[in-house]
């Protein structure tokens, strides 16, 4: 769907650039290039999803999935700069002067894309609750998904994520998913911050698997390397801690999910962590926290929008069948290094006494 949708916004932009006197042999050469781009990016995709097939180094493919996206989106960008200045003067002739505003403007958006990606962002939530233990005034639970550590996702994207969990000090870290999504051999840091942001945690440190630590199972033992890094990882499990229960299910597309409670569950206060959102439909009135992410937000505005409609979803936090749901917008960005009005965040929750 992205590559129809790169050439269609190629095709805008050639066809304005010819009305502003640039030649066809140009023309030409940039559909040429978009065209083998859009290729090899197709190619590194397909095998970094079918891992078997190795037509590029793991690596490689990794490398050039997540370029080919970035210029997707770049050229998405230039078909929103190209119509936008077409659009204001009126679909009017294109000269030169209006192609030289269009992408200073194509530019404009793509840096800042690329520094919003950049800027996570603590994102505070406090749940009232009456179900805390004796003596236990306040837990403080920090949700950290989403992080897709591969590709063009930096250490310095991933330290600014890890400050923000260890500022937090939690008692409770979670990681819901798709925190993985490449060759971890050459992330090594990550790996030890991971390991050591999960020591401080004083009542533990859990996690679940999303799609994206499916489709690299190939090569990359995730699940050991997640339980290496000192993460209790919930295969549609439950544990209990500091008084709490929280139930793990496993990403919806990879194994049958449902909250296993058990009978005391109904006067502990109660977390499910899943990837996706969504609730299933015998955990209704069966929880007190539900926390998700998978959309990224729509990761660009206003795909946002359209996602939240598509998985009768909402970003953020609301009340549903009986409990508190937090959809959140991650703290990375998949394959395309850049966000449009969407920040990263890490989900900072304080579950406090209710009298």
């Amino acid at each position: 769907m992205y590559e129809i949708l790169t050439l269609g916004a190629l095709w805008f932009i050639c066809r304005k650039l010819r009305e502003a006197g640039v030649s066809r042999l140009i023309l030409r050469g940039m559909w040429l290039l978009m065209f083998l781009w859009l290729v090899v990016g197709g190619v590194a995709g397909f095998d970094f999803m079918m891992a078997e097939y190795d037509i590029f180094p793991y690596h490689m493919a990794e490398l050039l999935r997540a370029v080919d996206m970035n210029v997707i989106i770049i050229t998405l960008y230039g078909f929103l700069a190209f119509f936008g200045v077409s659009l204001l003067t009126g679909f009017k002739a294109f000269t030169k002067r209006k192609a030289v505003c269009a992408f200073v403007l194509m530019i404009l958006v793509t840096v800042y894309s690329m520094w919003e990606a950049y800027y996570v962002r603590p994102v505070h939530v406090t749940i009232p609750t009456r179900k805390l233990p004796e003596g236990t005034e306040k837990l403080r639970v920090v949700l950290l998904t989403d992080v897709h550590i591969g590709g063009l996702y930096t250490l310095a994207h991933f330290e600014r994520a890890m400050r923000i969990v260890d500022e937090a000090s939690p008692d409770i870290l979670l990681l819901g998913g798709d925190i993985f999504d490449g060759d971890l051999s050459v992330r090594k840091r990550e790996l030890e911050m991971l390991t050591e942001a999960a020591r401080k945690a004083r009542y533990g440190a859990f996690a679940v698997n999303g799609n994206h630590e499916h489709y690299i199972i190939l090569d990359v033992d995730h699940e050991r390397i997640i339980r290496e890094c000192g993460y209790d990882l919930l295969i549609n499990e439950r544990r209990e801690t500091a008084g709490i229960t929280i139930i793990g299910l496993e990403d919806v597309h990879y194994g049958w999910i449902r909250p296993y409670l058990e009978p005391q569950d109904k006067d502990r206060f109660t977390i499910i962590l899943k990837h996706r959102p969504g609730i299933p439909n015998d955990a209704r009135g069966n929880f007190d926290l539900m926390l998700s992410g998978h959309t990224h937000g729509g990761q660009f505005w206003p795909l946002g929008y359209f996602k939240d409609k598509a998985l009768n979803s909402q970003q953020g936090l609301t009340r549903k069948a009986g409990g508190y749901v937090y959809v959140s917008n991650g703290a990375g960005f998949n394959r395309a290094m850049m966000r449009l009005f969407v920040p990263p965040e890490v989900v900072v929750i304080d579950i406090v006494r209710e009298e």
